[in-house]
């Protein structure tokens, strides 16, 4: 059964690259309890708080990283990542972090301690499709030392010092022929694939097929749609940065956009059950009144500005033909509406769990 889904509708006012620092453009008027929450939807029997105690803007992430000669030898001089989205990011600490801050995104917005949300043997065998820095899938292989655990992405930035348990084959395009075991895998999870793939109906059916009678997939998507709280001026730049984004990665047929029914529906036709839909809010920055969605807006702050300019620059220099200084100018732009906290904006998270059945 299909859950009905909040209607968020983002405005759509007509802007252009010249004139977006003379846009007064508004937000949609949401009241604050209509923002998707994190606090009691315990969608797992049990649910965790972490505790505020330590948490301050000094954030630290592990750094398990490539040298930037390795990266070199694989990718050029450039050492960018073959992939829409990623193609124009540097392989550079920054870079990495990025994707290591919504790793701790997803843990303190979904108030879980879990690594994964379904259910699973201690010992089972786990596939984490584009696993980046490899942060999941070594923390998996940690937590549960009896489990078989598999990273995949398209770029090889996984570190060489993980569990004995776990290992990555990179670069591995999750839309060319698998060959990974079909029928075998107990756990498949993915986050963040919209913008990666193409042919979404295609990816289920591969992830339906490998996936052992009775095996879970894990999918965690955010909709980058800009929304707010209250009506609000100013934030013309963010609205037309999206804009753009959904418009050039639509054309690349790799839409960034996320729908939750066009999802589900994905989800059914492949042959999933037992799908469920659970989604939350996801402030950006210390606007909301209650202090723990203030500290996922700490970190999702961090993590949203920390990706404007590497989500920007192919999609916008390739596909739309704009030019290196017009791309900086607005990414500058949208982290300064970001970091204004009077706007109450956020973004939405979705947490997506289908069965494969017995």
């Amino acid at each position: 059964m299909l859950r009905e889904e909040l209607s968020l509708e983002p405005r759509r006012n007509p802007m252009s690259l010249e004139n977006i620092l003379n846009d007064d453009g508004d937000t949609v008027n949401y009241s604050l309890s209509s923002l998707p929450r994190s606090h009691g939807r315990q969608f797992q029997s049990s649910v965790y708080v972490p505790s505020m105690k330590g948490e301050s803007l000094d954030i630290c992430l592990p750094r398990r990283r490539l040298t930037m000669n390795h990266r070199k030898e694989q990718y050029g001089q450039s050492g960018c990542k073959p992939h829409l989205l990623r193609t124009g990011s540097p392989f550079d600490d920054q870079e990495q972090d990025r994707l290591d801050f919504f790793h701790k995104v997803f843990s303190i917005a979904l108030m879980s301690e879990k690594l994964v949300h379904v259910p699973h043997p201690e010992n089972g065998r786990f596939l984490d499709l584009g696993c980046g820095t490899g942060i999941w899938a070594i923390d998996i292989a940690r937590q549960f030392p009896g489990a078989f655990v598999v990273g995949i992405d398209i770029a090889p930035i996984q570190p060489s010092n993980k569990p004995e348990n776990c290992s990555f084959r990179a670069p591995f395009d999750l839309e060319s022929p698998w060959t990974l075991g079909e029928n075998e895998w107990d756990v498949i999870y993915l986050r963040m694939g919209c913008g990666y793939i193409s042919d979404w109906q295609g990816l289920y059916r591969k992830v339906y097929a490998h996936l052992c009678d009775g095996g879970w997939l894990e999918q965690i998507e955010i909709d980058f749609t800009p929304r707010s709280v209250r009506h609000t001026k100013g934030d013309c730049a963010m609205q037309f940065w999206y804009q753009s984004l959904t418009q050039a990665t639509e054309k690349a047929v790799r839409p960034l956009a996320h729908c939750p029914q066009w999802t589900m529906q994905k989800l059914q036709g492949a042959g999933f059950v037992e799908i469920h839909h659970h989604q939350v809010g996801l402030p950006l920055g210390q606007w909301h009144n209650d202090e723990y969605e203030r500290l996922v807006g700490l970190w999702y702050r961090q993590a949203f500005i920390e990706s404007i300019e590497p989500l920007s620059v192919v999609p916008f220099s390739s596909i739309l033909g704009w030019k290196p200084d017009q791309i900086r100018h607005l990414a500058a732009k949208v982290r300064s509406e970001t970091l204004r906290d009077e706007s109450c904006s956020f973004n939405t998270l979705h947490l997506y769990r289908a069965r494969r059945p017995m």
